[in-house]
């Protein structure tokens, strides 16, 4: 692959977990723990897809 298409799919991976963690944000203030549970995995979920694409990017940004 190139670093083109490398740096594509990682900013499309950081979109995708800065979403999951923005749509899952306003349950993690409920009371309830059933939106806590329900919030709480897609949060964590989209912060290591996040960091992922952090990662894929300084690495690839590295070899330049």
């Amino acid at each position: 692959m190139t670093d083109k298409t490398i740096k594509y799919m990682a900013l499309v991976t950081m979109a995708a977990g800065l979403f999951g963690m923005l749509f899952c944000f306003p349950f993690l203030w409920s009371a309830r723990m059933e939106d806590l549970v329900g919030a709480g995995f897609p949060f964590v979920g989209g912060a290591v897809l996040f960091g992922a694409g952090l990662l894929a990017l300084a690495v690839v940004n590295k070899k330049q």
